[in-house]
This record gives C-alpha cells, sequence and structure tokens, in this order.
C-alpha cells in the first residue's frame, strides 16, 4: 500500500508529528504525543483532522481504481470499459477503501478522542462508519483509555454514557471501549438493556466493578437470556453461572434479589430459549421450601402458560409448599393437563390422584380436570386419566355426569371402559388408514428435433435442452446453407458486446453460443487470444534460456479453457465439447450432423439414430468430432445392442468402428462411485470412519468426500470426466450444474458424485437443486449412497419438490431405501438437520402411496438414529418409532430391527420403551391399529 505520507496538509510540527504518526500506523506513541499536546495543539490537531480523513479515502479511491484498471487490462476511458466492470467498479473500489482506512481507523480515533473538545463531537468523531471497528476486540482501545480518562472526570462521563447508548448489539465493536472506560472512570453505567447484553457476552473480569450495578439488570434487559442460554450447571457451573455462585457465597449477592429478579423474569414470559439460563440459575439458588413458600402465587402464575421448563420448575416448588387453597389447586391441575406436554399432564395427573386419596370430597371439585385430560393428545395421558377415573370412580356424585360427557373424547378402546362405569357415547372406531397406490410412471419425453429458429436463444440461457436443440440446428443449417444461417442470427446477435472476446476463459455455455453467432455473422471476428507478454527472468545474464511452453496449458489458453482442477469435472467435458465446434466452425471441418445430440429428454441417444448420423457423415465423407463422438457415446443406453452395433461396423469411418466396439461390449462398466463422510477441525480434515471427532459438535463442517473410481477407457475426455471430483468447492467449480444429468444419463451415481461437493455448506455458492435430482431419477443405471444423501439434504430440509421426487422415485423403481434412511439418519447424527422434518417428509411420502419404501427407509433410519450406549432417549426418538410402528401397518411388514427389540426389553415404562414394545409387537404379527 502506498503511504498515506503522501497526502500533504499545512500545519504546525505538532501536527506534522500527529499525522506522520497516523500514517505510520504507531498507535502507542500517537497516544503519547496526544497527552503531551499543549490546547492550542490540540483545537489545531481537531481542527485539521476531518480534512485528512476526506485526503486518505480520496487517494486511497484513486489507488484502487488504478488497480483495478491495471488487473483488468484496461484503458484510461472509463466509458470504453465493458458494462460489467463500469458496474462493479465502485462496490469494489468502496471495498478497498474501507479496507486501506481500516488499517488508520485506529490511529485516527485516538488522535480525535484526545483532541476535540465536545463530547458529541468526540463521540461522532468515534462512531463515525469509515472508523467504526470491525472487529469485536478492536486494538486501540487500551490506547483510546489512556486519552480519554485524562481528560476532565465530567467530560469522561458524558462521552462514555453517549458512547454507550450506541451499542447496538452483543458484539457490537464498540462495547469493549465503553466497558473499559465504564472500570475505568468508576461511573455509573447509563440504563441501556444493549449495554448488559455486550456486558454478560464479554468475558468475565475478576473483581469486576460492573457486577454490583449491572448484574441485577439481566433480569429486565431484553436479550440477556438468550446472550447465555449455553451457560450450564453440570459438569461444573460455566463462567456466569460460576461467577454467581461464588458473589452468593461470599455474600456480596442477595439470595432475595436474585430469586425475585428469576420469578419476575419467568412472569414476563419469553421462549424456552430466553429463560434457559435463569431455570439454570433459579436451579443454582435451589430455594428453600421458605423461600418458595413466599413466591407460591407467582409459582402458581407461571403454571398455564410459561415454557415447559418453567412450568416444571414452577410445578416443583408448588409442591414442596403448602397447604394451598383447594381452589387453587383445582385451577392448577386444571391447567397442567390442559397444556400439551404430556410430562406436565401426566404430573397434574398424579397430583389429582394424590389430592382424592388424602381428601375424597374434593373428587367432584377435580372431576373438569379428568374430563380435560379426556381430550388431550397424548394416549398416554388419557390412559392415565381413565384409570384415575376407574380407580376413584365410588368418590365422584356430580362430576359422575361431567366425566360421562367426556367419554366421546377418548378413543374407542379407552371409551368404553368409561363408559361401562359412568355411562356416556363411545365414538365409532375410525376405519384404518390406507394409503393410495403409487402414481403412475410417465415415459420420459422425447427429444425434440434442431431448432429451426435460430435467433430465438437468449444470451443467459441455462437450459441445457435449449442448447443442445440450438447447436443442433447451428450445425444442420451451417451444412446446408451458410446464407440463411447468417440472416437468422444477425437480428439477435449481431450486436454483441466485443468484451467477450477480452475474456481469457468462456465457462458458460452462452458465451460460446454467441461467439459461434458471431463468427457465423462475421467470419474472422474473434481476434484470439493475444499472446502473453515475456518475462525476462534472466535479463542481464551472459548466457540465454528459452522457456517452451507446456503444450496442453498452451491449447487451453489459446481457446479460452479453464484448468482442468479450477472447474467440475462434468463443466469441463461440456467445455471441450462446446470448443471443438467452435473450432471446427472456425476451420470449415463441421460434419452435417452433431452425433450426441439426445433423443430423450434425459439425455440418452437411441442407438439406431446414432449410426443414422454416422451413415450422414461417411455418405459426405467427414469425420465426427472427437469430443462429441465421446458425449454420444456416454449417451447411448445401458447394455449391449448387437443390431446396432453390426450395423455401425458397416459405416467406413473410424467413429463408427469406435461405436460398433461400444455398442458390441456393453459400454461403459459402472465405475466405482459414493462417498465417505470427513469433517474439519482445527486446521486438519479428517474421516469418520478413520477418526471420530474430538468433540461433539453437530454443527461442524461436515462433507461428503467424494469416491470415483473408473478403469480408463482411452477416450481421453471420458477419462477425464470419471476423475474424483473435489471434496470441497473452489474457483469456478459448480457451473452448469443442470448440463450434468444429460451428459451421463445412463450412469447417474456418477453425477451424484459431482453433486456432493455443492450440497452442504454452500450459502453463497451453487447449490443442487432437486430439479437436478429429478432429472437423474428420469435417467438410467444403479442408485447409491451419492443420490440418497442428496434426496435425504431435500427431505431434511423440507423442501418442497422433496416428498413428491421421493414418491415419483418410488414408483419408478430402483430408489436405494436403505442407503437413503442410513444417511438421513447419519445427516441427523453429524449435521445441523434435525429429526422432526425428516419424520413430517417420510410420513408424508408414506401416506401419499409409497409406504412400502419409506417402510424400507425407517429400517435404514432407525439403527443409526435411535440412542446407543450411554444416550438418553428423546422425545423425536419416541415419535420416529411410532412413525415405524404406524408405516408397519400400512405396509404389512414383518421381521425385527433388533435396536428397537433391544429397548422394548429395557422395562423402562417411557413412552420411547412403549413405542418401541409397539413396532416389536406390530412386526410379529400382533396389533392392528395405527398409533
Amino acid at each position: 500500500m502506498t503511504s498515506a505520507t503522501q497526502v500533504h496538509e499545512h500545519g504546525s510540527p505538532a501536527w506534522q508529528e500527529v499525522r506522520d504518526l497516523i500514517t505510520e500506523r504507531r498507535t502507542r506513541s500517537l497516544a503519547d504525543r496526544v497527552l503531551a499536546l499543549t490546547e492550542a495543539e490540540r483545537t489545531e490537531v481537531a481542527r485539521l483532522l476531518p480534512g485528512l480523513l476526506t485526503e486518505l479515502r480520496e487517494a486511497a479511491a484513486r489507488r484502487a481504481r488504478e488497480s483495478w484498471r491495471a488487473g483488468n487490462d484496461l484503458d484510461d476511458d472509463e466509458a470504453s470499459w465493458p458494462e460489467s466492470a463500469r458496474n462493479n467498479l465502485d462496490l469494489l473500489i468502496e471495498f478497498d477503501v474501507r479496507e486501506e482506512l481500516e488499517q488508520l481507523a485506529g490511529p485516527l480515533r485516538v488522535a480525535g478522542a484526545g483532541t476535540i473538545s465536545g463530547p458529541a463531537a468526540t463521540v461522532a468523531w468515534l462512531t463515525r462508519r469509515e472508523l467504526r471497528p470491525r472487529q469485536r476486540t478492536p486494538s486501540d482501545t487500551e490506547h483510546l483509555v489512556r486519552v480519554l480518562t485524562a481528560r476532565p472526570a465530567a467530560w469522561h462521563a458524558d462521552v462514555t454514557t453517549r458512547l454507550a447508548g450506541k451499542i447496538r448489539t452483543a458484539a457490537d465493536p464498540g462495547a469493549p471501549l465503553v466497558l473499559a472506560l465504564l472500570r475505568a472512570g468508576g461511573i455509573e453505567p447509563p440504563p441501556h438493556d444493549p449495554l448488559v447484553v455486550a456486558w454478560v457476552s464479554s468475558p468475565v473480569v475478576t473483581s469486576d466493578p460492573l457486577v454490583t450495578t449491572l448484574l441485577p439488570r439481566i433480569f429486565e434487559a431484553q436479550g440477556v437470556g438468550r446472550a447465555l442460554r449455553e451457560e450450564r450447571l453440570t459438569p461444573a457451573p460455566t463462567r456466569w453461572l460460576g461467577l454467581i455462585r461464588r458473589l452468593l457465597a461470599s455474600g456480596r449477592l442477595s439470595r432475595d434479589q436474585f430469586l425475585d429478579g428469576c420469578v419476575s423474569r419467568f412472569l414476563r414470559g419469553g421462549d424456552a430459549a430466553d429463560l434457559r439460563f435463569f431455570v439454570r440459575l433459579h436451579t443454582l439458588l435451589d430455594p428453600a421450601p421458605a423461600e418458595a413458600a413466599t413466591r407460591a402465587r407467582d409459582y402458581l402464575r407461571l403454571l398455564p402458560a410459561a415454557p415447559g421448563t418453567v412450568a416444571e420448575l414452577a410445578l416443583a416448588q408448588v409442591r414442596r409448599t403448602g397447604p394451598h387453597d383447594s381452589a387453587d389447586v383445582a385451577e392448577a391441575i386444571g391447567v397442567l393437563v390442559f397444556r400439551a406436554e404430556a410430562k406436565l399432564a401426566r404430573a397434574g395427573l398424579s397430583w389429582l390422584d394424590e389430592r382424592v386419596r388424602r381428601s375424597p370430597a374434593t373428587a367432584d371439585e377435580l372431576a373438569p380436570a379428568l374430563a380435560t385430560a379426556f381430550a388431550h393428545t397424548s394416549y398416554e395421558v388419557q390412559s392415565r386419566a381413565v384409570q384415575l377415573a376407574l380407580k376413584h370412580a365410588a368418590r365422584f356424585e356430580k362430576g359422575t355426569a361431567l366425566i360421562a360427557e367426556a367419554v366421546p373424547s377418548l378413543p374407542v378402546d379407552l371409551g368404553a371402559r368409561v363408559a361401562a362405569v359412568f355411562g356416556g357415547d363411545t365414538t365409532e372406531a375410525p376405519a384404518p388408514f390406507a394409503p393410495p397406490p403409487l402414481p403412475p410412471v410417465e415415459a420420459v419425453g422425447r427429444f425434440s428435433g434442431p431448432t429451426a429458429a435460430l435467433g430465438t436463444l437468449s444470451w443467459d440461457t441455462h437450459d441445457w435442452a435449449t442448447v443442445e436443440r440450438w447447436l443442433a440446428g447451428f450445425v444442420a443449417l451451417a451444412a446446408d446453407d451458410r446464407t440463411a444461417l447468417r440472416e437468422q442470427l444477425a437480428p439477435v446477435f449481431g450486436d454483441r458486446r466485443p468484451s467477450l472476446y477480452a475474456a481469457a476463459r468462456w465457462l458458460d455455455p452462452s458465451q460460446w453460443v454467441v461467439a459461434l453467432a458471431q463468427e457465423a455473422i462475421t467470419p474472422g471476428a474473434d481476434p484470439g487470444v493475444p499472446d502473453p507478454e515475456p518475462v525476462s527472468t534472466w535479463a542481464g545474464s551472459s548466457f540465454s534460456v528459452r522457456v517452451m511452453p507446456d503444450p496442453a496449458v498452451e491449447f487451453r489458453r489459446r481457446n479460452r479453457l479453464p484448468d482442468p482442477h479450477s472447474v467440475s469435472p462434468p463443466h469441463l467435458f461440456l467445455l471441450h465439447r462446446l470448443c471443438e465446434l467452435y473450432r471446427a466452425f472456425r476451420a470449415g471441418t463441421l460434419p452435417p450432423v452433431l452425433l450426441a445430440t439426445p433423443t430423450l429428454m434425459s439425455g440418452s441417444l437411441d442407438p439406431e439414430v446414432l449410426v443414422d448420423r454416422l451413415e450422414a457423415c461417411a455418405a459426405v465423407g467427414c469425420d465426427p468430432l472427437s469430443a462429441d463422438l465421446q458425449q454420444a457415446l456416454l449417451r447411448l443406453p445401458r447394455g449391449t445392442h448387437p443390431e446396432a452395433a453390426e450395423r455401425a461396423g458397416r459405416v467406413a469411418s473410424h467413429a463408427a468402428a469406435t461405436v460398433a466396439s461400444w455398442l458390441a461390449e456393453g459400454g461403459l462398466p459402472d465405475p466405482e462411485a459414493g462417498f465417505t463422510w470427513g469433517y474439519l477441525e482445527g486446521a486438519g480434515g479428517y474421516l469418520f470412519d478413520e477418526r471420530e471427532p474430538a468433540h461433539d459438535g453437530r454443527h461442524r463442517e461436515v462433507r461428503p468426500v467424494p469416491v470415483l473410481r473408473a478403469e480408463p477407457t482411452g477416450h481421453p475426455l471420458i477419462d477425464e470426466l470419471l476423475r474424483k471430483p473435489a471434496p470441497w468447492r473452489r474457483g469456478d467449480h459448480g457451473r452448469a450444474m443442470a448440463w450434468w444429468p444429460a451428459i451421463l444419463p445412463s450412469h447417474r451415481e456418477v453425477v451424484s458424485v459431482n453433486y456432493l461437493p455443492h450440497l452442504l455448506n454452500q450459502w453463497s455458492a451453487p447449490s443442487v437443486d432437486p430439479a437436478y435430482l429429478a432429472m437423474l431419477a428420469e435417467a438410467d443405471g444403479p442408485l447409491g449412497d451419492a443420490t440418497a444423501l442428496i434426496l435425504a439434504t431435500f427431505l431434511a430440509g423440507r423442501d418442497q419438490e422433496a416428498v413428491p421426487l421421493l414418491v415419483r422415485m418410488a414408483a419408478r423403481g430402483g430408489l436405494p431405501t436403505g442407503a437413503l434412511g442410513r444417511q438421513l439418519g447419519l445427516l441427523i447424527r453429524r449435521t445441523w438437520f434435525e429429526t422432526r422434518p425428516v419424520l413430517a417428509s417420510l410420513s408424508e411420502a408414506a401416506r401419499q402411496g409409497a409406504q412400502a419404501q419409506v417402510w424400507e427407509i425407517l429400517m435404514g433410519l432407525l439403527p443409526v438414529l435411535l440412542p446407543g450406549e450411554g444416550e438418553r432417549p428423546t422425545v423425536t426418538h419416541a415419535e420416529a418409532v411410532a412413525l415405524a410402528a404406524d408405516v408397519a401397518l400400512w405396509s404389512g411388514a414383518r421381521g425385527e430391527i433388533a435396536a428397537v427389540s433391544a429397548h422394548a426389553a429395557s422395562g423402562r415404562n417411557s413412552r420411547f420403551a412403549r413405542e418401541c414394545a409397539r413396532l416389536r409387537d406390530r412386526l410379529a404379527g400382533h396389533g392392528a391399529s395405527a398409533g
């Protein structure tokens, strides 16, 4: 970077010293010098600083503009630049200027903080957009504190309060300075919620003077709970909970104040994540019965609507206090059994049972709670409510009618038991659910003929079929009538910008289309790629060395092709084919017809049609193009085709002999295609199969590492296409992905392997679209883990196309169900995807006729998903097994899943264990109703 000392500003020697220290970024020395300035010198520096900032910005912009122009080989006249260059210029210059000014922001802030007289003006300078630090912990904080605290105390307090009011988020870069100033000056922190959130989000400071003021504010400040949601009590209290425990033990904090704070925070409401920290803080406080008793009314108020964890806490405190008013107890039990959480509803029923046993006269008062529990969504809660109703039947008098009225809310089997004692009408058992049949399989559409109207193609088209038709039409018309070709193309392609030829590489198919059109309209329009500037590495030496360029590198440079490792293999294969067409057209060696134009919308090519095209080329004595021939081979259907092979063998050309051999021998053998799971940890990349992660982190950077191995075919472009893709996208990887299924329509798993690097962690990069997988579904060849992972990602992400796609693939057959289930489980285990969206997708697919395939998917999913040694079952585990039990009924499945049987035999009484037992029994042929 050019030194900013080139900026000239007249001033005193003191100003010159300050300016030089700023531009040399000597922040510590600058702070020392600013502290030593006289009043007059401070005034001068404050006056000249804004002008210096303006000149620094303008100088940086000039350098950025010149660098951009030189780096893109553009002349001085911006009007002649390509439109894309002009559009990007301002944005890029702004970025470069910001990067350069960021290096000087610290010194500029220190200079202003020590010289600007007014508090408001000082704060305005420190928070200017150009000078605001982007790092969470700016490096200039220490020096800013030195110069700011050296000024009058009232001025210092005013600036600190104003800066505190500017804090907006926990990660605000201005927060470290504000906290340091508050501590250094003993200043009372102003009432500002983001300040409290920023304080609890920063490292804990030993003997922090802000503790006594800010810690009590955590209960009122919005956002504190979310900032501290990862605080833990086990295995040992983490930083803030540990600090609070120490302060309580030392007597510096009041237990009453913090208990009241927790309860008041619960009463204010919020979701479970916002209140998680305060629940753990309340657990840490562990109120004594006397402390809980004084707050019992508030705990009762929390039972109806507080998040589950808060309601559980409140219920525990209520149950350990008392006695409570009878009406309060009845109301509390009523709201508990009304809650959606089965755990709380069961707790309410347990309280009801205990209450009636101890005070039989309260049975009628509690009958409404039983009636409410009859309508609960949990079968377990309903069953427990029925059990209690029958257990205490003799104690109900007025409540008998109420219980009888609620019988229709129960499932048929439970309702019949209650009706036999209390009366009431049971509901009719619903007819068992019967999934519809799978949709009929639609035939793959025919690929229509070459485009006749060549002037209709859009410049930025990305539809592979449209471009294929255009290319076929272009070649046919070029062989038949060049004049007509030119007349069709001129209205649309005749005014293309010359920036096309300035590009060093043509990576988009549309660029090759435009180049073909331009060449047809104005032969020789392409000036070619200029030779690179000579580099005199040995200039002045007593000898000369001639460096011969690599022929392959030189070929790519002259033909605007990329380095093979900078693009994805299918994309490179496509570019070679387009480049070959362009070179042949310029050389006048185009054949009369393209061999590789598909006959089906899957990209497949009829062998008989290919032989027809070979005969057409042989009839005019023209050899087909090499890349076109290799693409045609890959588009042939799987297996042997002896009749077409015999026909091709009679055509007198080398290309026909190649096709005949390919057709007779069965084409390309299936490569070994798949992947293994990998992850990044620290600076290293590892495979799960070789090394488990050092810590549990489902949000680590996980990636599928492609596996692709194929025997050499002797066809160079095919062999290059079948090389293993890079495990992580880089450069221009991932372009033209819509073309890839049509490049390998008989080996679709190879295409899926090439999609893997673009599947996960690609928020700002090309990503895999369900439409690509839909095309693969219509193609041919075995499917495996790579395709399974792609479909699993769509199902887990609840993509709206995922379930219809699964159902269509199930109808076509060949769906890799076992692999799909396994990969769904690993996605949940190893990435950020959750269980419930997966279950929702599978349930939808089963209800749309794919129940047999969904059952096979669940057979692969459950062994991976269910809790293993040392893991506790969760609600979602129970939901997964419940879905499996329903799907097993719909599909008539039989057999055994070892992991399910083991959990069913555990002897536990949890919902998970009961669902496992239900599935086990259903697979053994016992039980008939869906849960």
